[in-house]
């Protein structure tokens, strides 16, 4: 598994699993290094990881193993696929962890929109393959412009595999039962201006489990790392 990782200095480790396509999705968190250890793996089928195909117990196995081989606890950070991925991960390993911030999750799938999703996503992951388009998506996503040109490089070899696969990654709020017993802190982080499906995802996961407290931003769509990032990473910082 490809990671990359800013601020090896320092004591504090903070895991950070990126969104669907954006490896980069946490630009404008590394100027926490200077106070913390990022790590930032490439999720299988994106990034330096995009020769293989997304598949989701893989993918959970391969995390869960990286992270007990840093040999402690770290504080585990998610966005969108990277957020389903951290629910399920801390769910059932809460024993690697010591908070967790999970940002925009989509926990609830049903259809019709389950279906809608899917043709969306084919639709812009055949927009990336066009290079000037691609770059255009990185700017409207708040890329610093060096993690935007990986971008634009990245996710021509993306697989379509990967992208069905993401989409139908079985992670939901039903599949997951051991959440309710996950022991440490988690804040659950919506924007205001998201799906319906998403801000209520987080809603559900704080009745679900008393350590979790859910914040929707309602300022924010789903872009609250790179848009909205002085807030985010202070509330990183906080965490600790």
């Amino acid at each position: 598994m490809k990671t990359e990782e800013y601020g090896k200095g320092n004591e504090k480790t903070i895991v950070m699993l990126h969104g669907a396509n954006f490896v980069h999705s946490f630009g404008r968190q590394y100027v926490l290094s200077d106070r913390y250890h990022l790590v930032i793996p490439h999720i299988m089928g994106y990034g330096d990881d995009a020769s293989r195909i997304f598949r989701t117990d893989e993918c959970i196995a391969e995390l869960a193993e990286f992270v007990r081989s840093l040999d402690k606890k770290v504080l585990l950070v998610g966005f969108s696929l990277g957020a389903q991925l951290a629910f399920r991960l801390l769910s059932e390993n809460d024993e690697l962890f010591t908070a967790a911030i999970i940002v925009s999750p989509w926990l609830i799938k049903e259809e019709p929109f389950l279906s809608e999703a899917m043709e969306m996503n084919l639709k812009q992951f055949k927009s990336f393959k066009n290079k000037f388009l691609c770059n255009m998506i990185g700017i409207m996503n708040g890329l610093p412009p060096k993690q935007r040109k990986e971008f634009v490089i990245q996710m021509q070899n993306v697989k379509e595999e990967t992208v069905r696969n993401v989409v139908y990654n079985g992670i939901t709020i039903d599949s997951v039962p051991g959440f309710a017993d996950v022991s440490v802190p988690v804040i659950a982080l919506a924007g205001g201006k998201e799906y319906p499906q998403i801000k209520d995802s987080v809603k559900r996961m704080s009745e679900i489990n008393r350590n979790c407290r859910y914040e929707i931003w309602e300022k924010a769509d789903h872009n609250i790392p790179p848009l909205f990032y002085k807030q985010f990473n202070e509330l990183i910082c906080n965490t600790f």
